[in-house]
């Protein structure tokens, strides 16, 4: 009977394996977890484009010790699988904003704030073994050690057609400050790292050290505050987007800013760099849902994942855009837009997460 195991096989040569449990994944991977001899593993297969195995494996290969995420155990680029330590059954922060403790969840995202800042602190000089890592798995495929820029640019092209189609004027100089973030909040200066690029609140699992990080298949090297304004936005690319209490997230700050030792983020410079990841966010998010928000806005119709609607998330990160002074014309955008699309579909408020939301 075929279990589908021969190409870890091939990687774990001898082990006697056996197929646990199917964990998951997406149009772009699928989890399993294995028993390999006397110990459980798990076993990431790449469906989709071959960039996911080769940023998730660079990363994996040059995390530190210290790093709380899956250890990397074997890796085959043909077919693209990923082998790593299993870090067991604990639950997420999704899990926590999901649930109906209020003072679990706030402790669960200061956990996530700490986890991301440990990250930062341990990886902050991996820049070139980052790169290298890219360059040995890539072969011929062109992979970035970034796709900020790429995201900046693609996210001002759509808004500019979209802003045509609901009648918004678009302020001079306001693709310009878009775009011009990405060299503000690159990843040449000190206050830069390795990052997951898309940590999520269901991105971790609670285990007995702590929360660890986990699915590293969007890795980059970015500034450190487009993963801090994760708190801000909320999580930009997430479905679990509720809001946060300020309370929350000015705690989750505190933890990160304590715990990440990166230069300068104790610093008002910081703060005003993580409002203007905020205000990056609004925008290359906007890009990804309002093609769709325009058309309909149907509701969430996974019961274990409810989410927000993609009216409400976009309304409400337009509106914290346009309050902020780290980009006049790209606020004023903000504005035009916010005003348009409540207009068109209403005052869609963005709730908080359940268990913050006990109305």
């Amino acid at each position: 009977m075929d279990d589908g195991l021969d190409g870890v096989r091939a990687l774990l040569p001898g082990a006697r394996l056996e197929s646990l449990d199917l964990l998951g994944g997406s149009s772009r991977s699928r989890v399993r977890r294995i028993r390999a001899d006397s110990r459980t593993l798990i076993v990431k297969e790449f469906t989709g484009s071959d960039e996911g195995w080769v940023r998730e494996s660079a990363a994996l290969s040059v995390l530190p010790v210290e790093v709380p995420a899956p250890r990397l155990v074997a890796a085959g680029a043909v077919p693209p699988t990923l082998v790593m330590s299993d870090l067991g059954t604990g639950t997420s922060v999704a899990d926590a904003l999901l649930g109906r403790d209020p003072a679990a969840a706030a402790d669960a995202v200061v956990a996530w704030a700490t986890a991301i800042a440990v990250l930062h602190r341990a990886t902050a000089g991996s820049r070139e073994a980052f790169r290298d890592a890219l360059d040995a798995r890539a072969g011929d495929l062109p992979v970035a050690e970034s796709v900020v820029p790429a995201d900046l640019e693609t996210a001002a092209g759509i808004v500019t057609r979209h802003s045509a189609e609901i009648g918004v004027d678009i302020p001079a100089g306001a693709l310009e400050e878009l775009r011009a973030l990405g060299t503000r909040l690159g990843g040449d200066g000190p206050a830069a790292a390795l990052t997951p690029a898309d940590a999520c609140p269901d991105n971790n699992v609670r285990t007995g050290d702590g929360l660890a990080l986990i699915d590293f298949e969007g890795a980059q090297w970015r500034h450190v505050a487009w993963d801090a304004a994760y708190l801000i936005v909320p999580w930009p690319s997430c479905w679990c987007s509720w809001r946060i209490p300020a309370d929350v997230v000015a705690r989750a700050i505190d933890a990160y800013r304590a715990a990440s030792g990166v230069p300068g983020v104790g610093s008002v410079e910081f703060a005003r760099d993580v409002d203007a990841a905020a205000v990056g966010w609004a925008f290359v998010s906007a890009s990804w849902f309002l093609p769709r928000a325009l058309l309909e806005d149907p509701p969430p119709t996974n019961p274990e994942k409810p989410a927000p609607s993609h009216r409400a998330v976009i309304l409400h990160r337009l509106d914290q855009a346009r309050r902020s002074a780290e980009a006049p014309a790209l606020a004023e955008l903000a504005a035009r837009l916010h005003h348009a699309l409540t207009v068109r579909w209403g005052d869609v408020a963005l709730r908080y997460a359940p268990a913050f939301d006990q109305t």
